[in-house]
């Protein structure tokens, strides 16, 4: 037997006829906001992402030189490198990209190590119209591919950091603390709590922020317990939320003040998409404001990147596994019209079927089924 690697998966045919589909709808969408597309390498000098990601999760190897080169593992990073060393303009500038991205997982929770991304980022601008543009955005994009019953959470880093900074915590129990958090593991909360003997105020909130998710009314919540860590975080998210409602988008948003993102490059607010039935998030995003300055460019940015295959798993899901094709029509004739058939062909093609050309001859082993409909020419 041949196996593949643990992470990786064969497209076949028809299945990748459909994850191109959703790419493509991607790209429309974000094209029509005014962003462009940009594809920077496969692989780059590991050092490159080594301030972000742990070796040992990422897809790392020597060239013939000795150099250490990785398999990128994000292509946000990517591309703050390349707008701070080698694109000059006007901001606010607008990217995208439809990329693989390579992350030495663990498989075991249903990750892939080879998967799509399809995102935005939005770089020079640090007004809350530019959280709300890239939130309505993946909306937008989402919605293109018929997904329903979809929902985008929305949280803001801070929270996080305010805690961990007045804490004073180490590497180690910020990891930990960031993984009950995401769990919303109210006991082992607790017991951290105690632990660490954490002071009133700072605990009071932690074991309130596993609840701390809903619709407005947690903003509204929240603001009448005067935690000095959400000071100013509340008013603009509020402010966002304004937008978003402005824009007809009130339906898919919900709000989780205990969310934490597991990359450690976000700075103001944070969201994720989930959908029913979908245990882990398809879309995951926010402002990365002291992301580019490590490149060099001291730039406010904000973005997203949304799971292609989990998309597809989801769409699948939703439809019972059917996805609509092509129209796929034959064309049959005779080897002196030749001629005639191809321009047939085109024109077909031209309204958006797909066309196989065969004569009558070579159609005897043709499964005429598998087409929705049949032309001849010249018979």
């Amino acid at each position: 037997m041949i196996y593949l690697p643990d992470g990786v998966q064969d497209f076949l045919p028809e299945e990748y006829e459909f994850k191109r589909n959703i790419e493509d709808k991607f790209r429309e969408v974000f094209k029509s906001f005014g962003y462009k597309e940009i594809m920077p390498p496969t692989f780059e000098y590991s050092e490159n992402f080594s301030h972000l990601f742990d070796e040992n999760s990422m897809y790392r190897f020597f060239d013939k030189k000795g150099n250490i080169l990785a398999l990128r593992p994000d292509v946000t990073a990517q591309i703050a490198r390349i707008v701070s060393t080698k694109l000059e303009g006007r901001y606010p500038l607008k990217l995208c990209y439809v990329a693989n991205v390579y992350r030495y997982e663990d498989t075991q929770v249903g990750k892939m190590r080879e998967f799509t991304q399809a995102g935005v980022e939005l770089i020079g601008t640090n007004h809350e119209e530019s959280d709300a543009e890239v939130i309505a955005l993946s909306i937008e994009a989402l919605k293109s591919t018929g997904l329903k019953d979809f929902k985008i959470d929305i949280g803001h880093a801070e929270v996080f950091g305010s805690i961990v900074r007045n804490l004073n915590l180490g590497n180690e129990d910020v990891n930990l603390l960031r993984e009950l958090l995401e769990q919303k593991n109210q006991s082992a909360i607790e017991d951290f709590i105690k632990q660490k003997e954490i002071k009133r105020e700072e605990a009071k909130l932690l074991r309130e922020l596993p609840l701390l998710f809903g619709g407005e009314e947690i903003l509204e919540k929240l603001k009448k317990e005067n935690f000095k860590e959400t000071e100013g975080v509340l008013e603009y998210l509020d402010r966002v939320y304004k937008i978003l409602e402005d824009f007809g988008m009130k339906e898919y948003i919900s709000f989780d003040l205990g969310m934490v993102q597991n990359l450690n490059y976000y700075t103001g607010i944070i969201f994720r998409g989930f959908v029913k039935g979908l245990g882990y998030a398809i879309c995951t995003g926010g402002r990365y404001d002291k992301l580019l300055k490590i490149y060099g460019k001291d730039l406010p940015a904000t973005g997203f990147a949304i799971s292609v295959e989990r998309v597809m798993l989801a769409l699948q899901r939703q439809s019972k596994g059917e996805w609509v094709k092509p129209r796929r029509v034959l064309v049959r004739y005779k080897e002196e019209e030749r001629r005639r058939a191809y321009e047939k062909a085109n024109v077909l093609r031209k309204e958006g079927n797909v066309v196989e050309m065969y004569t009558f001859k070579r159609c005897e082993n043709i499964d005429l089924k598998s087409f929705d409909e049949v032309v001849d020419v010249g018979e």
